[in-house]
């Protein structure tokens, strides 16, 4: 009898977290918001039944000619680029509030995971892939899914990471991101969420990019998979400098409260006067609420 696999609608995703509790950084509206010179980690964790290959991009480029390969149920912490083991930084600079400037940094600080899930033999695919290769003796074309010689790596702690081979057949497509067979890596993605032109009403501006600093300790071994040539799922996040981060309205409330100037408090105070003379307010409550305005000159 056939074994059932039992299916789940969650998909793989990422998120930014602090490298010393692994605590994720807020998201609102598709943004995250660090300091200057700030380390970080992507968390990337698979909750489905086969592994999957996630491609990793930060500022508009491909963090490395390789990919991460996380397994079934597997929950991974990646601090650095793969290629130089470099741990990840923002780093943020100032800007003029221009057009040109802000189209010029449109990428800074934008993480982009594609996930690719794992090519399974099933009964279906492996009568297509049996009819296709008997084609393909008569007439000669690349075989569906296409070969890929992946080179994986993975990290000591299980994660896998993998690179395209020298001999690649054929191109992965998809409607919005693809590799191709000279290891480069395109985006179509639209990122309408995360418009950050903003006001010009400014003359400068601060951003922020991820930079390389200090090495990594994270370790990676070899393996080889296939993988589908579409992407099942995706996570976009934008890290934006703190200064960018929107003022709550509980903290424009306070703000406002606060500046108050020194005519408006006194004015306040005699109609506190005026209300404990007219036994409104007790002697306590007039002390207390004169205490309040006074500390706010």
């Amino acid at each position: 009898m056939a074994k059932t696999i039992a299916q789940t609608s969650a998909k793989p995703s990422a998120w930014i977290v602090t490298p010393n509790d692994k605590g994720r950084k807020s998201i609102k509206s598709g943004k995250v918001f660090l300091e200057d010179k700030e380390e970080f980690e992507i968390e990337i964790f698979n909750p489905l039944t086969v592994s999957v290959l996630a491609d990793i991009k930060l500022n508009g480029q491909s963090i490395s000619k390789t990919g991460l390969v996380v397994k079934p149920g597997q929950r991974v912490y990646l601090d650095c680029f793969i290629d130089d083991k470099k741990k990840f930084v923002f780093s943020t600079y100032e800007i003029e509030n221009g057009l040109e400037s802000l189209n010029a940094t449109a990428n800074n600080g934008v993480l982009e995971v594609f996930f690719y899930k794992e090519d399974v033999i099933t009964l279906d695919n492996w009568q297509r892939r049996f009819d296709r290769i008997i084609v393909e003796k008569h007439y000669p074309y690349n075989p569906y899914p296409w070969y890929n010689p992946y080179t994986i790596y993975g990290s000591g702690g299980g994660s896998t990471f993998t690179t395209n081979g020298s001999n690649v057949l054929g191109t992965i497509t998809t409607s919005n991101a693809y590799y191709s067979s000279n290891n480069s890596y395109t985006s179509q993605v639209d990122l309408p969420n995360l418009n950050i032109a903003g006001s010009l009403s400014t003359n400068s501006i601060e951003t922020g990019r991820v930079e390389k600093g200090e090495k990594s300790k994270q370790k990676f071994t070899e393996v080889d998979m296939d993988f589908e040539k579409n992407y099942i799922s995706s996570t976009i996040i934008q890290i934006l400098p703190e200064s960018r981060k929107p003022a709550e309205i509980k903290q424009i409330k306070t703000k406002q409260s606060q500046l108050l100037s020194s005519d408006e408090v006194i004015e306040l105070i005699k109609k506190l006067g005026e209300l404990h003379s007219a036994g409104i307010l007790t002697d306590e409550e007039f002390s207390e609420k004169k205490a309040e305005l006074l500390s706010k000159i």
